[in-house]
């Protein structure tokens, strides 16, 4: 039996677990089972605080670089045991950043993002822009995120990740897109992104990070047969 915990970081979802034969099971068997659906996989060792060896997996079995809302969640465990911890907070570094062609920006949070800021953010195609966009750049290795903002100090973000698809929320998407969105309003310090899943707070650390906090909440605690999912 494997045990896990479901967890979520504004809608984002997580399998978090330290049985590392859950890699064996279907990615395909285990998302269809709507108690163990997920946006990425987190394998964490009890004894590893610093994160420093956990491994991810998005939705179809793919590993990822990164995962900003995954590693929230798991200090959010690491803290305690409440079924919501509110603002935990996480810090990104920026290793690059470049101004492309037609307005789109890349950032390297460790995971690669293209951002670009849209004039109708709910009627775009997300899916299709992110085909687009691949097929531009020839790469399916990158993160899409589109923002708009609304007023002041308000934005709204829509993300689509290689190897899921579009999500409710994306920590390492948010993040880029605030360092674009900063590089564009140097007078702002501190932002709102609000997306299909909830809010997540912004800000300017250095020149080349972004702080952010957002809440996170345990969805399940509980344990499934790998045999089932071969």
């Amino acid at each position: 039996m494997i045990e896990f915990v479901k967890m979520h970081c504004n809608g984002n979802s997580f399998i978090i677990t330290n049985d590392e034969k859950i890699t064996k099971c279907s990615f395909e068997k285990l998302n269809q089972d709507k108690d163990l659906k997920f946006d990425q996989l987190l394998i964490h060792k009890e004894d590893d605080a610093s994160l420093k060896d956990l491994k991810i997996f998005n939705r179809d079995g793919t590993p990822a670089l990164n995962c900003i809302n995954g590693k929230r969640c798991i200090k959010a465990l690491l803290n305690g045991d409440n079924p919501i911890a509110k603002n935990i907070k996480a810090t990104v570094k920026i290793n690059a950043y470049k101004e492309l062609l037609d307005g789109f920006t890349y950032v390297d949070t460790t995971n690669y993002h293209i951002v670009w800021e849209s004039d109708n953010l709910v009627d775009d195609d997300l899916e299709n822009e992110y085909q687009k966009t691949g097929k531009f750049f020839n790469s399916d290795n990158f993160n899409l995120s589109i923002y708009k903002h609304d007023s002041d100090d308000k934005f709204r973000i829509r993300t689509f990740e290689a190897g899921v698809g579009e999500t409710l929320s994306c920590g390492s998407g948010s993040s880029a897109t605030a360092f674009v969105i900063f590089k564009k309003n140097p007078s702002l310090d501190k932002i709102f992104l609000n997306s299909s899943g909830g809010q997540m707070i912004c800000y300017k650390k250095d020149d080349n990070k972004i702080c952010s906090e957002a809440n996170t909440e345990i969805i399940n605690k509980s344990k499934f047969d790998e045999r089932e999912y071969f």
